[in-house]
């Protein structure tokens, strides 16, 4: 059985930085006996391909970037054409690939799978006006085409209802553990200079507006001034770490610790070593660094956004808050890091739920049984 699975949207993803949903999933279905091809947006500037091994292949395509992270991919419809497949997946219901994907697939009797993570329309208001006309239009033909779905979180299955496409099923996306394997022990507290007795705050991720940069650094600052002894390192580089950095300064936080970017097989020490993960993000389609942080041990607060609700008990194996009222933060974090101290206990659980429920080799037998009862209909 051979299968394709598309990631359409034109926003690109880091080998060494990223934990590739794709990828992990395609590994862990190979050793279930299936051929993956697996079809990305190259990070080089032509069309390539990486084999993994005999029956995993990922095509880096070459593509042109329209607005709203739209992508088109002259490669991919050859690429296709050169294989015969039994089911091709395509991300998402608000991508013109996918859409283009699902006419392909429709021509050649080919299944088609709706990959769903999008939970929500876009906020911002020139990409509302976008998503208007692809909705008017373009959302008719995919709708059509589409008789299997599955959807990440629950609240991308809800919002597939929502624009009448049949229900499918949900099932979440899972954690590849290979790119911390052979990882380096580094001693980050040595390295950066911070106390051993100091707890340090970590957050990773790109500094965009969405994940509130100036927000987790105006938590923090709150919180050291009530407990001295703690610090923040802040990973990640985006359109907002220029900000981040200015506002920093202005707002004199003392023992913030900014690092552009860690490799994976560097992060697990710091993930270790810190105290607590905070991911103050306004919508996260799964959050795969917050699986990371809790596969380490580390104890998460974060936003009620789809992937963090589906994951997340509150209060026993990580933190989700309601709104992003500062003061309710800070109330939270004090109780379980500094009164209750139980910070730890909340780690381990976490711990123990990713890697009994959240690794790919649990959740890719979910979808191989999916990917048989749709290809059997």
């Amino acid at each position: 059985m051979r299968i394709g699975i598309i990631r359409s949207a034109s926003s690109a993803v880091s080998k060494s930085q990223y934990n590739i949903q794709e990828i992990g999933l395609a590994k862990e279905l190979a050793k279930l006996g299936m051929i993956v091809d697996v079809f990305l947006i190259s990070d080089k500037d032509k069309t390539y391909e990486d084999k993994i091994n005999e029956k995993v292949t990922v095509y880096w395509l070459k593509g042109i970037k329209i607005p709203g992270q739209q992508g088109y991919y002259k490669d991919l419809k050859g690429i296709l054409d050169s294989h015969k497949y039994d089911l091709i997946q395509a991300l998402d219901d608000s991508q013109i690939t996918t859409v283009l994907v699902s006419r392909y697939c429709k021509k050649r009797n080919i299944k088609f799978v709706l990959w769903q993570g999008m939970y929500e329309n876009y906020p911002e208001k020139w990409k509302r006006i976008i998503q208007y006309f692809y909705d008017w239009t373009l959302l008719k033909v995919l709708r059509k085409n589409t008789k299997y779905s599955i959807s990440k979180t629950k609240s991308a299955q809800s919002y597939l209802t929502m624009k009448n496409f049949p229900k499918g099923i949900v099932i979440p996306v899972g954690l590849e553990i290979a790119n911390f394997e052979n990882s380096k022990k580094i001693d980050y507290r040595k390295k950066l200079g911070i106390d051993k007795n100091k707890k340090i705050f970590l957050y990773v991720g790109k500094v965009e507006e969405r994940r509130k940069p100036l927000f987790c650094l105006e938590l923090y600052n709150k919180i050291k001034k009530n407990h001295d002894d703690c610090c923040m390192v802040y990973v990640g580089k985006g359109p907002m770490l220029e900000e981040a950095h200015k506002y920093a300064k202005e707002k004199d936080i003392k023992d913030v610790y900014f690092i552009d970017q860690i490799p994976q097989t560097e992060l697990p020490s710091l993930y270790e070593e810190s105290d607590l993960f905070i991911l103050p993000t306004r919508y996260e389609i799964f959050g795969m660094v917050l699986m990371e942080a809790m596969y380490f041990g580390t104890p998460v607060i974060t936003y009620k956004a789809a992937g963090p609700l589906d994951v997340i008990s509150n209060g026993v194996d990580g933190i989700v808050m309601d709104d992003f009222d500062i003061n309710n933060w800070t109330k939270e974090i004090e109780k379980y890091i500094f009164e209750k101290n139980t910070s730890k206990e909340m780690g381990q659980k976490g711990q123990e739920k990713i890697k009994k429920e959240y690794l790919w080799k649990t959740i890719a037998e979910k979808y191989c049984k999916e990917y048989l009862n749709i290809i059997k209909k």
